[in-house]
């Protein structure tokens, strides 16, 4: 049954990620499901105007969506993190994947937002998945794919200064997956967990296997 809602003080609203909708249609289509029964679903965090004040929640999962929704100018809601937010729900079928192991790729853009490494970790505790920690994590992490990496390689460094000022993500694709290969040969694990559309477009970029928290909760990895 379709809900109908109206945004009152205090209500909590989800924004969509529409990077992870086109990568990911399903785990999208399943979370929107799930969070559709408790809450108003937005449109793009950049075109979705509906009246809000600090008094209500915004629930994101996208970086982007973050900064896009705490750089408005009046009609701003706050935010909350959707791992954050899932941390209280008693209700939700979290999937069970014992005997996984995986480490996590922490996001460059989280750094200063220790409550969602906590919450990342105790979501893939619920789901059973065994996480082996990487030395750059946490608030230690310089990675978030092609938007920002500091390579530790002198060849990577040379890499680089041969495009100043040019951003990671505008430079030729061979020079970015050379970069990217620099972050996944630090991992040990076959698989990375990542919650951030551009560290999971990198990890791939680099030769790695990543798969987004967001499908493994919605139960479409396979």
């Amino acid at each position: 049954m379709h809900v109908m809602y109206t945004t009152k003080p205090g209500n909590p609203i989800y924004f969509p990620s529409c990077n992870f909708t086109k990568a990911s249609p399903e785990a999208a289509r399943r979370l929107r499901a799930y969070l559709s029964e408790q809450m108003p679903v937005a449109g793009c965090c950049r075109t979705d105007k509906r009246p809000a004040t600090l008094e209500d929640t915004a629930v994101y999962f996208c970086q982007a969506c973050r900064e896009t929704l705490e750089a408005r100018e009046g009609n701003r809601p706050s935010v909350q993190n959707l791992f954050v937010y899932m941390e209280g729900r008693e209700d939700f079928p979290w999937p069970n994947y014992s005997g996984l192991t995986a480490h996590v790729q922490d996001c460059w853009r989280d750094r200063e937002h220790p409550e969602i490494f906590r919450a990342v970790r105790a979501a893939l505790g619920k789901m059973g998945v065994r996480v082996v920690e990487l030395e750059e994590n946490r608030e230690k992490s310089v990675f978030c794919g092609d938007l920002h990496f500091e390579p530790q390689k002198p060849e990577n460094q040379a890499l680089l200064a041969q495009y100043p000022g040019t951003p990671l993500f505008q430079m030729p694709e061979g020079a970015r997956a050379a970069l990217m290969r620099e972050q996944v040969e630090k991992y040990t694990c076959p698989l990375a967990v990542t919650y951030c559309n551009r560290c999971t477009a990198g990890v791939a970029a680099g030769g790695g296997k990543a798969v987004h928290l967001v499908e493994l909760m919605m139960g479409t990895y396979q």
